[in-house]
């Protein structure tokens, strides 16, 4: 699957996101390394061609915002709210959205690599070429989520919920997990490795002979 890169200067100028949100709710074009915000942002706000780096937004709940050609990477997300967010050509590298409320949203052509994404929801989201790799979603939720060529590749799933979430088309063989929710009648097209579908019969009562 190939997955749209972020369209963004190699060569970006800091940039100071509070004087540039005293100016306009649109912001673009610099490298965030310092973020002051407030707890709740509500208006609207767009990131267009930004490069987080190394900076928190621990706890921040935007009413409305959009990711647009951006890296996000070596940051701390947990528990913001980002509910009904856009992404669009976003990688997220190096990071942690522990408790993060991102449900609702609409993520196309995102990669996230390396990445604390436990207890995190992506429930009733709309994801369309995202790429999941070696990142920990246990206990995460993706709950009546809709996936067009969705790809998960190396993760830590235990206990996460995909109930009511159609999985045709995805790989979850090279995944982990001691635990699963999932919706038995939406596994159609599912790939599994062999030991996963033994654990799926067995959920479905069937008496596995060795």
């Amino acid at each position: 699957m190939k997955i749209a890169v972020p369209k963004i200067s190699k060569s970006l100028q800091e940039l100071d996101v509070r004087q540039a949100l005293l100016e306009d709710y649109y912001v673009s074009d610099g490298l965030v390394t310092k973020l002051e915000l407030d707890e709740e942002q509500e208006d609207k706000i767009v990131f267009d061609q930004i490069h987080f780096r190394d900076i928190s937004m621990e706890g921040v709940r935007f009413q409305q915002v959009e990711f647009i050609d951006c890296i996000i990477e070596k940051c701390d997300l947990s528990n913001v709210d980002f509910g009904n967010a856009v992404f669009h050509r976003v990688e997220i590298l190096s990071s942690k959205l522990v408790g993060a409320n991102i449900s609702q949203s609409r993520m196309t052509d995102v990669k996230v690599v390396d990445t604390v994404a436990n207890y995190v929801s992506l429930s009733f989201s709309k994801l369309k070429k995202v790429s999941f790799t070696k990142t920990s979603f246990n206990r995460a939720d993706f709950i009546e989520t809709t996936f067009d060529k969705v790809n998960f590749e190396g993760c830590e799933l235990n206990e996460a919920n995909f109930n009511g979430t159609a999985l045709n088309g995805v790989d979850l063989s090279s995944n982990t997990y001691e635990q699963l929710t999932v919706s038995l009648d939406k596994m159609q097209g599912c790939t599994v490795s062999t030991e996963q579908a033994i654990g799926f019969a067995k959920s479905l009562g069937l008496q596995i002979k060795e």
